[in-house]
């Protein structure tokens, strides 16, 4: 910018302000001093480690991200299948609340005639009658325990007119407790059978030795075999023993399957042992 000074035609000083274009050159690098040359690539170094920085400084936070959701969506779905459990087991507790009410339409004579009978028959059942034995296509049919070298029939079995489950009369048999849930529906299957008869020992006579980890098959009257694994074994006193508890999925199992026999000491005025047996599986890919 200039000034310059002059007088107008009536004799007045007068200042003339003239702004005047400054123009810069940038010298190519190449005509760069040396001291020139590394300050600018310095610069250029310092502005493409920020770069490289702001750009590590994303991708660790869309790491961040993608961990904080993953944990949040594990935390959901764990939670969806732990109150599924809880409120499958409530539903089942509050349907065991009436237990009698499961039995089927027998008459009182024929509900007390079963229950005089149960764990009387010794006969060993024909080696054709597992083979031969037939049930809808839903229902169970037969289990097999390798361990336990068991394969037999399952029998459909109802509610004495004590409120008792049943169990079968031959102590080769083991039987379905037709008011628990069909294999491979939401709930626990329960199946029991005898430990002993009057003279000899029966198809459970080592259910207790089973373990966690343990496995086991039912087949269906299809044909289909399901596969279950053992979570817990547990011996419990008849005295208070919770029959509701036997009959329902263990912790957060699903579909499990629930086997139950007698054990421990003869009790004569009640013609049964003085201890339960159960044994709780859930049912794994075959």
């Amino acid at each position: 910018m200039s000034r310059e000074t002059y007088q107008d035609s009536a004799g007045h000083t007068v200042q003339k302000t003239t702004k005047v274009a400054v123009s810069y050159s940038v010298k190519p690098i190449e005509h760069l001093t040396g001291n020139q040359k590394q300050e600018a690539l310095q610069k250029a170094l310092l502005k493409a480690r920020r770069e490289a920085r702001r750009e590590r400084q994303k991708v660790r936070d869309m790491k961040r991200f993608g961990l904080v959701f993953l944990a949040g969506l594990f935390v959901l779905m764990t939670g969806y299948v732990s109150i599924d459990a809880y409120l499958t087991n409530s539903q089942a507790k509050t349907e065991l609340t009436a237990l009698p009410a499961a039995s089927d339409a027998k008459s009182a004579d024929d509900t007390t005639s079963h229950q005089d009978q149960e764990g009387k028959d010794e006969t060993q059942p024909h080696a054709s009658s597992l083979s031969k034995y037939a049930v809808s296509p839903e229902l169970p049919r037969a289990i097999y325990i390798d361990k336990l070298k068991i394969a037999a029939r399952i029998l459909p079995m109802s509610v004495n007119n004590d409120g008792s489950v049943q169990a079968p009369k031959n102590i080769y048999d083991s039987g379905w407790y037709t008011g628990s849930v069909k294999p491979g529906d939401i709930g626990a299957l329960f199946i029991d059978g005898h430990a002993s008869g009057p003279t000899r020992e029966g198809l459970f006579a080592y259910l207790d030795t089973l373990v966690e980890g343990d496995t086991l098959q039912v087949e269906k009257g299809d044909g289909t075999k399901l596969t279950y694994k053992v979570v817990h074994t547990e011996v419990v006193p008849l005295d208070g023993f919770d029959m509701k508890k036997a009959l329902l999925p263990y912790g957060n199992t699903l579909r499990g399957l629930n086997l139950m026999t007698c054990t421990g000491k003869w009790l004569n005025g009640k013609n049964t042992y003085d201890h339960r047996v159960v044994v709780y599986t859930e049912q794994v890919a075959s």
